[in-house]
């Protein structure tokens, strides 16, 4: 089986290579999964893997970076035999010509371009509502869609901070104003309304943990993602 995935953002790419590999797991348990670039594995060795029998060693599938763009002649002459093979071929790049995308489809296989992301968000500030609001869910699915269509972590820390300093600002001195605190009316009006859906000390825990809470080595995204989920 064949398939060719191409876009401009690597990580969308493997994204979706990942989601057709899965899908195969799926139908056929026991498959081994490999992920490979021209440094661990050639076209030869590929080719031998494709017309090798799956008696011995069961079903594979492989994700492959970058192979088509280094030789697409070669490539060309080997899809037939990546089409007809039992196991799982995904060729991921950042593009590829139509002579690529024909040979792939007569070979039986799928070629699929991704479409770019959008890069400007509708409201960069949506999720900051969401989270003064409290709004679990909400800001949880503003966030994956962020992250998804190509936003950094660490840009969305900077908003999530800006947001908490501002509603633990404004907890921690009840009887002052816009003016007094020095916030904008508006900012002021919006988070001081959102204020009343967090108890006393809350914005403040979870102001101190967007700081200081991840651990050496984790990842910022993930540790975002379990922020939201386990302390809204």
């Amino acid at each position: 089986m064949l398939k060719i995935v191409a876009g401009k953002e690597l990580k969308r790419v493997v994204q979706e290579a990942n989601t057709l590999a899965g899908h195969f797991l799926t139908k056929n348990p026991g498959t081994l999964l490999e992920k490979h670039t021209l440094d661990t594995i050639t076209f030869k060795d590929l080719e031998y893997r494709a017309t090798a029998s799956s008696l011995f060693g069961g079903l594979s599938a492989y994700i492959l970076e970058d192979f088509v763009a280094e030789d697409s002649d070669l490539f060309i002459k080997l899809a037939p035999a990546f089409g007809e093979s039992q196991h799982l071929f995904i060729f991921c790049e950042e593009d590829f010509i139509k002579d690529i995308e024909k040979a792939v489809i007569a070979a039986g296989g799928e070629a699929v371009k991704l479409k770019a992301a959008e890069t400007v968000r509708d409201n960069p500030f949506a999720i900051t509502d969401a989270l003064i609001s409290k709004d679990k869910k909400k800001t949880w699915q503003l966030y994956r869609k962020e992250i998804d269509t190509g936003e950094s972590a660490e840009a969305i820390l900077g908003r999530l901070v800006w947001a908490m300093k501002t509603l633990t600002l404004i907890h921690k001195n009840p009887k002052d104003t816009a003016t007094t605190l020095g916030i904008s009316p508006f900012v002021f009006s919006k988070t001081k309304s959102g204020s009343r859906n967090w108890k006393e000390g809350e914005a403040e825990q979870f102001y101190t943990e967007l700081l200081f809470g991840m651990k050496p080595g984790e990842e910022m995204e993930l540790y975002l993602e379990k922020l939201i989920l386990e302390k809204i």
